[in-house]
């Protein structure tokens, strides 16, 4: 049986989303209107704010994605003449990536949510004012996050999630960046959030109690609670298998297998969100555990549509396969690509993705705000 490699890189896309007149490498991105989602809430419940306490900024880095397909033949779930089936598995992982660059982005993201509040009349509390407080005591106890450590986060969509699709290609390892000075936590399983958890093993069991430490915090500081959350990705991976003839007939099977892989850096659609927990907020414990969108808040605000950046920040390389996926594929197992990316221009990449998320910022506080 003769088994032919088609690899196809491409270091460029053609996709125009939130991009102006299709230029897929835009410095100015641009919102349009209905770009955001109150996931919970309404802007009534915050008219009057006079001040906050920015308790979460988090911008959290894809760091690879990987994709897994066969040729198997199936009427539902039913999966016809398996045994010939064969399978193709491609990851793309960011080589070497620059933890600096990604902190300058998050401490310049602050800064401009600060700005933003400010610029609409509301006082920001300094971080200085958590320190003697028990509940952000127990918050961190409950839910930290180990600044700029790996974790995984899922990047499929709610029907595949639905459907059984929690295999390791349903999900990509993460390096989470917080604006300096501000110790990131996880939201609490219990408020929903499927489709944005960032986790690194087990949370105590303090952390379904982390909604009623937040309103300790609004109503010991009389301020809104604000947490934001950016998710930014870069992978658009794509496999394929065909297999021609039939292994037992005249002349074999010829398999062909496939692979492309190139960059597209964009902002999450969903994950990314602004979160405000009320002073007056009784919500303090919630059991919406099974919920996709994020409850973890009185008003949550999301990006409904994914932010393109642009794709040339990337250079994409075939790197090859390991001893082991080989020696799989020869014993009948996956066939397996992997590619690898190097940021080529980082100055370029922190100046595009920084307007971006100063974009996506204004755009979320405006429509939480209702002004």
């Amino acid at each position: 049986m003769s088994l032919y490699r088609r690899i196809l890189l491409y270091c460029s896309i053609a996709i125009s989303l939130f991009c102006i007149g299709g230029n897929a490498n835009a410095a100015d991105p641009v919102t349009l209107a209905g770009d955001y989602t109150f996931v919970e809430g309404t802007a009534a419940q915050l008219s009057g704010i006079k001040r906050v306490i920015i308790t979460n900024f988090v911008v959290a880095y894809q760091l690879d994605g990987s994709v897994r397909k066969d040729n198997a033949t199936k009427i539902g779930d039913t999966t016809l003449f398996g045994r010939n089936t064969k399978e193709v598995a491609a990851k793309m992982a960011w080589q070497n990536p620059d933890t600096k660059l990604m902190q300058d982005i998050a401490d310049a993201g602050l800064s401009k949510l600060k700005a933003s509040f400010k610029a609409k009349g509301i006082e920001v509390l300094d971080m200085s004012a958590l320190t003697s407080l028990p509940a952000y005591a127990s918050i961190l106890e409950a839910s930290a996050l180990k600044n700029l450590d790996d974790y995984s986060i899922l990047n499929v969509t709610e029907a595949e999630y639905r459907k059984g699709n929690k295999g390791i290609e349903a999900v990509s390892e993460a390096k989470i960046a917080s604006a300096g000075g501000v110790v990131p936590y996880g939201h609490s399983v219990f408020e929903g959030g499927l489709c944005c958890h960032v986790r690194k093993g087990y949370p105590t069991s303090k952390v379904y109690y982390v909604p009623g430490f937040e309103i300790d915090i609004a109503k010991a500081l009389d301020a809104v609670v604000v947490k934001a959350w950016q998710f930014v990705y870069f992978t658009q991976i794509d496999a394929g298998v065909r297999q021609d003839g039939w292994a037992g007939g005249v002349g074999g099977a010829t398999v062909n297998y496939n692979a492309s892989a190139k960059s597209a850096v964009r902002i999450g659609e969903q994950k990314t969100r602004l979160s405000f927990r009320l002073p007056t907020s009784t919500n303090k414990t919630r059991n919406t555990a099974s919920d996709w969108l994020p409850k973890d808040g009185d008003v949550v605000v999301s990006l409904s549509k994914p932010m393109l950046i642009g794709d040339s920040y990337f250079k994409v390389d075939d790197s090859g396969t390991t001893t082991g996926q080989d020696v799989r594929a020869a014993l009948g197992g996956a066939q397996y690509f992997n590619f690898s990316a190097t940021v080529n221009n980082p100055a370029i990449y922190k100046t595009d993705l920084t307007q971006g998320i100063d974009t996506v910022l204004d755009g979320l506080l405006g429509v939480a705000l209702g002004r």
